[in-house]
């Protein structure tokens, strides 16, 4: 198949055949490098490094519900807002297109995403099972915690699904055609462009959610904006605490969903 069919394919994947292709690269991606989200989570709340896998693989069934649930989101309604873009018709996209209805469909996904990731870093942090934590969450702070970090987590997900759904192709597609770089040097470079860009992007709205999260009491961090004041407060690099760690996940999770989304589309 060229390029242009494999694109075209995918915009004519309906959104379930979309949303059961997220989910299962999104599961696929999240438990081969969940240590490295472990690392990440623990580095931008300054908790000591554990390297014990039990530790490291806390809150991992947490994790690949979130994924699955989000690429599972992700996929389709990057396809919707596609199709609003081309007015339903199957067509080449633009470079701009492939990135804006990303970021649209991916910022939406961050609705499902605050809950999950909020018990998930509760777990890693404490301890317990999914049931427990959550059950421990609400008898002490009520239903509506579990929104806590919303806007900051949609905000990360529009940037995060740009890079992987929309920069990324773009790119792998750009070296391919323009400077003929064969196809698995154009994916590995695209993801590698895609990857430090959106988690460049993304890292501060990352680290403001993580600490937010973390700290259900609001001992240190209260609301998003005090929370990015405070941690800016302590210098660039403290915003952007866990960012290798983020950034090498994210370059391997684009070209592992990239590289499914390509194999398993018609």
């Amino acid at each position: 198949k060229s390029k242009v069919s494999q694109e075209e394919a995918f915009q004519r994947l309906s959104p379930a055949e979309n949303g059961v292709l997220g989910v299962f690269a999104g599961a696929f991606e999240v438990t081969c490098l969940q240590p490295v989200l472990y690392c990440k989570n623990a580095s931008q709340q300054k908790l000591k490094l554990v390297f014990d896998p039990r530790i490291m693989y806390r809150g991992l069934t947490m994790s690949i519900t979130n994924m699955a649930v989000l690429t599972g989101l992700q996929f389709p309604l990057t396809g919707l807002v596609t199709r609003a873009l081309t007015g339903g018709q199957t067509r080449r996209l633009t470079d701009g297109e492939m990135i804006s209805s990303s970021f649209y469909g991916g910022a939406l996904s961050g609705i499902a995403c605050a809950p999950m990731e909020l018990v998930m870093i509760q777990q890693q942090r404490f301890g317990g099972n999914i049931l427990e934590t959550t059950k421990r969450i609400y008898s002490s702070f009520g239903v509506s915690k579990f929104s806590r970090g919303l806007v900051s987590s949609s905000v990360r997900e529009g940037i995060f699904c740009a890079g992987y759904l929309g920069l990324a192709p773009a790119v792998t597609r750009g070296l391919s055609e323009s400077y003929n770089y064969s196809e698995p040097a154009a994916r590995v470079l695209g993801a590698i462009v895609a990857g430090i860009i959106s988690s460049t992007l993304s890292h501060p709205f990352d680290t403001i959610k993580t600490c937010m999260q973390g700290d259900l009491e609001q001992t240190t961090y209260k609301g998003m904006r005090q929370t990015g004041t405070t941690l800016y407060q302590e210098g660039v690099t403290r915003i952007y605490r866990g960012w290798g760690w983020r950034t090498g996940r994210t370059v391997v999770g684009i070209f592992i969903l990239n590289l499914g989304k390509s194999l398993f589309a018609p």
